[in-house]
């Protein structure tokens, strides 16, 4: 899993408001799924064993193959019980992916800069206003603040509502947010990370996160139809560049997130 700045990975949008829907927002994504890293990695890992495997017995034949893998396997295992207690204590190790706020407001500050130069100083009371109250929902649905994961299940959970058109049950959210705990803490890169660092990247999820709720609520309120096309086109972009499946696929229920 990595941290990525990647151009063009969601429009912004903010339904309720005078200034409409900016079409030149730019953002970021984690590749957060350890499962699907883990399954994917696997999957290109078992497809260069095929190409080697081709090409040894191409130029030394089947048997010889079959004897080498033969050797490998049985060096392995002599070395295999010397390090398992260290792999053991390295896996069960948790990433820290809290963080302590120190004021800063670059992830709210690089979010405005997206915007026309003419629409900045509208738009950030906005979007700080937005920021604000996500505190109180968070514990209005159970989990906490200043956390990876958080930020995780609030922006998966605004592009979830603005693509399928729909609000989404309060108590969906912590088993959701656990999901992603889960698997972010198993990502030893988030402990080389600052606490500014997990700040900015927190702030930005947040507020993607709340902008698409918040939009998405209001044109519950006030049906308009190309609002709604705008609304599930970037929660498709945000979930696919999240997730890397089909935003068509995924779900999010009691049980927390599927696809």
């Amino acid at each position: 899993m990595k941290v990525k700045q990647i151009k063009k990975i969601f429009l912004t949008i903010i339904a309720a408001l005078s200034f409409g829907i900016s079409n030149q927002a730019y953002g970021f994504f984690i590749d957060y799924n350890a499962q699907w890293m883990a399954n994917q990695g696997l999957k290109n890992a078992r497809e260069q064993e095929k190409r080697n495997r081709e090409r040894y017995e191409e130029m030394y034949g089947e048997d010889e193959y079959n004897n080498l893998m033969s050797k490998k396997t049985s060096s392995n295992k002599k070395n295999t019980s010397s390090s398992t207690s260290a792999k053991t204590a390295t896996s069960t190790k948790k990433a820290k992916i809290t963080f302590k706020p120190d004021g800063n407001t670059k992830g709210l500050d690089d979010l405005v800069l997206q915007y026309p130069s003419n629409k900045r100083a509208q738009v950030k009371p906005i979007l700080k206003k937005l920021q604000d109250s996500f505190p109180q929902v968070a514990r209005s649905v159970g989990i906490p603040t200043n956390d990876l994961s958080t930020g995780m299940a609030a922006v998966v959970a605004g592009a979830y509502m603005a693509y399928n058109n729909v609000s989404l049950n309060d108590s969906y959210m912590k088993p959701m947010a656990n999901q992603f705990k889960e698997a972010m803490q198993s990502v030893s890169e988030f402990d080389k990370m600052s606490d500014s660092q997990k700040k900015y990247i927190y702030d930005q999820m947040v507020i993607i996160g709340m902008t698409l709720t918040v939009s998405q609520y209001e044109n519950q309120q006030n049906p308009n139809a190309k609002t709604t096309a705008q609304l599930r086109q970037a929660g498709k972009k945000v979930l696919e560049g999240l997730l890397g499946v089909s935003a068509s696929k995924v779900r999010i229920t009691a049980s927390g997130l599927s696809y």
